[in-house]
């Protein structure tokens, strides 16, 4: 089938010939039930009509009464009658034979009968008696099997009943297959596909070659997944643009202070004409150091802001937290603290860049969660298969109702113009990249923890510590 409308008109077509199949069985049996019932009347009458005939044949062997007679020759009339009239029922009903053996021995009756009216003896009286009793054996053989007949066509009907549940259950799971193989199985994928992309999954769909419309409909989807991607790319470069800002805050402030060094050393150095070499040597020293501390705050900046590929490389996750938190801290209020705990010689298998924006994301978040004054914990340990970090703060915390949108798309408790909802979304598909996994606890009033489980690129790289 090329089309959901081909299968659609197949299994309506196939339906349609069943029931008029089925429609032209029954009438065909109500017709053969019909005959039946119509030679069953007849045959009740042949057989009470044959009754009477030998009754008055007996009255009349006994009385000798004219009238008994006539009534006998009467009904042998009425049983030529009804052989004539019901002929055909009879005939369908394989009675034929044993209605023409009937006339011809009816035939025989009336002419001894009529021969013994004539010339009555013992020896006409015995031939008409036998011929009698043959009229009478052979109607009781066509009750019988006018009867059988009927006990036949019910257990016919009984069959039919039985032919068409099992047919018609037949059909309908037939029906069921070819509609779920080739309409509502395509149609559960799709929607199973949508799914994953309603949770954040975005994935293009490659079903096998089938139905016209469902190919349209993949294509049409597949346009849409591409628009998607784009867009979310341009999201992360906005959001990317967004943790430049914060780090150029964060440089302002770092490159301040050694700035300020180097000025105030030239400062020194200027005004002491006859100042000792010694002395002078010093002062460049510190000078040289606050360079040497401003240039490697400057090239951090540009390996962040630096286009590059996703590529894993080892990480070393203390200097990195620390060297984010360097930049983050000038955002911080002056009473929110926060505490490090990283062993120094824990590794993760990592995109530095795209891991650092990462935790530029959660410490500056857990920073506004604090507001004026509050705590933050980094944590960070090495576990079997796995690198865990957490970044924990004593903050407002998340209402339960948010909690299962924080990482959606767009999706925020701040106020109009604090936060575009991305963030979040941006950590979370970053950690999936990795391999990983992010998880949130919070208690409103209490703070939030994020948790964020990266998986061993090399278990040389793990600690043993917790």
């Amino acid at each position: 089938m090329s089309s959901l409308r081909q299968k659609i008109v197949l299994a309506f077509t196939a339906v349609g010939v069943f029931v008029i199949g089925l429609s032209v069985f029954a009438g065909y049996e109500v017709w053969r039930i019909e005959r039946v019932m119509l030679a069953e009347e007849a045959i009740a009458r042949l057989v009470e009509t044959v009754a009477d005939l030998r009754r008055f044949e007996k009255n009349y062997f006994l009385y000798r009464q004219p009238a008994d007679l006539d009534e006998n020759r009467a009904h042998a009339t009425r049983i030529e009658a009804l052989l004539s009239d019901h002929a055909e029922p009879l005939a369908t009903l394989d009675e034929g034979e044993l209605a023409q053996h009937l006339r011809h021995r009816l035939d025989g009756y009336t002419q001894r009968m009529s021969h013994f009216a004539l010339q009555p003896g013992e020896p006409g009286e015995t031939m008409v008696r036998v011929e009698g009793k043959e009229v009478s054996a052979i109607a009781q053989r066509m009750a019988d099997h006018h009867r059988d007949a009927l006990h036949g066509a019910t257990r016919s009907n009984r069959h039919l009943v039985l032919t068409v549940i099992v047919g018609s259950l037949l059909m309908l799971a037939a029906i069921a297959t070819l509609l779920w193989q080739g309409v509502t199985g395509p149609l559960r994928v799709l929607q199973r596909r949508m799914d994953e992309v309603a949770a954040g999954r975005l994935e293009r769909i490659d079903l096998p070659a089938g139905d016209a419309e469902l190919r349209s409909l993949v294509a049409a989807f597949n346009h849409v997944m591409g628009e998607l991607e784009l867009r979310q790319q341009q999201m992360v470069v906005s959001q990317k643009l967004a943790s430049l800002g914060v780090l150029l805050s964060g440089v302002a402030h770092e490159l301040n202070n050694p700035l300020s060094n180097i000025s105030s050393s030239c400062q020194i150095v200027l005004e002491e004409d006859d100042a000792d070499p010694g002395f002078v040597r010093e002062h460049l020293r510190q000078i040289d150091e606050q360079t040497e501390r401003a240039r490697r705050i400057v090239a951090s900046l540009l390996d962040f802001s630096r286009h590059q590929g996703f590529m894993k490389e080892p990480v070393a996750l203390a200097p990195l937290i620390e060297e984010t938190l360097a930049f983050v801290r000038g955002l911080m209020e002056a009473k929110v603290s926060v505490t490090v705990a990283v062993p120094g010689d824990l590794m993760v298998a990592a995109d530095r860049q795209r891991l650092q924006q990462v935790l530029i994301n959660l410490i500056k978040n857990a920073a506004q969660a604090c507001g004026s004054r509050g705590h933050i914990t980094v944590m960070g340990r090495g576990e079997a298969d796995a690198v865990v970090i957490e970044v924990a703060d004593d903050g407002r915390g998340i209402a339960a109702a948010d909690l299962d949108h924080v990482f959606d798309p767009f999706y925020t408790t701040k106020d109009v113009g604090e936060g575009s909802g991305l963030g979040l979304f941006i950590v979370h598909d970053i950690v999936k990249k990795h391999g990983g996994r992010i998880a949130v606890a919070s208690t409103p009033g209490r703070g939030t923890s994020f948790l964020i489980r990266l998986p061993l690129g090399d278990k040389s790289m793990a600690v043993a510590s917790n």
